[in-house]
Formats: structure tokens, C-alpha cells, sequence
């Protein structure tokens, strides 16, 4: 679409930010079913990060980041307790209270990112 002057009709940064964050947080919410997604959604965050300095999106592109890696830890952690049998049911309670966190945080981050809010 052009507008009358002929030039195209471009989105703005901002409405790219909100959108390229939506995008992110709809990877993460897949990951939590397919896992590979995530890591996708990550790469993304890190190569727009610059891009949204100083905008109210610059926070959903660090809690996104943040997520990631938390969750990552997390799981590697788990998986290093599953060695032992006594670790097993530690290691599934840390999983599951890692997906509760990881939901929480990525529906929290999106339900912003839709409402054109920081995410705080």
C-alpha cells in the first residue's frame, strides 16, 4: 500500500518492536510443547535487542532473553539430578515449577506486548 504522495505505508518501529515481541512470546508458549522453538525466539530477542533501546519494548526483549536462559539452567539442572533416584522427584518438581514460571512470565510478557504496555 502507498499513501497519496506514492511513498509506501511502512510500519513504524514501534509497531515493529510490538510485533517482533508478540512474535517471541508466541515461539516461547510453542516451545513449552516442541522445545526447539525457544531457541528461535531467543536468537530473534538478541538480534532486535538493539533496536528497541529506549522504546517501552525494551524490557519484553530482556524478559525474554531472561526466560531463556533461566529456563535453560534450569532444565540442565534437572536433568543433572535425574543421575540419582532421589534426585528424580526433585527434578520433576524443579521442571514443573520452571513451565509454571516460564508460562507465567511469557503470557504476563505477551498480554503487555498486545496492549502496547512495557512489560514491568
Amino acid at each position: 500500500m502507498t499513501d497519496a504522495t506514492g511513498k509506501p505505508n511502512l510500519p513504524s518501529a514501534e509497531e515493529t518492536a510490538r510485533t517482533t515481541a508478540i512474535i517471541v512470546y508466541l515461539l516461547y508458549i510453542a516451545a513449552l510443547v516442541n522445545g526447539i522453538t525457544a531457541i528461535i525466539g531467543v536468537v530473534l530477542a538478541y538480534v532486535k535487542r538493539d533496536d528497541v533501546r529506549g522504546t517501552i519494548y525494551e524490557g519484553h526483549f530482556s524478559n525474554a532473553i531472561e526466560i531463556f536462559w533461566v529456563f535453560l539452567v534450569s532444565m540442565v539442572v534437572a536433568g543433572a539430578l535425574c543421575i540419582t533416584i532421589i534426585g528424580i522427584p526433585i527434578a520433576i518438581g524443579l521442571a514443573i515449577l520452571i513451565y509454571v514460571w516460564v508460562l507465567y512470565r511469557t503470557i504476563k510478557g505477551l498480554v503487555r506486548a498486545i496492549d502496547a504496555r512495557p512489560y514491568a
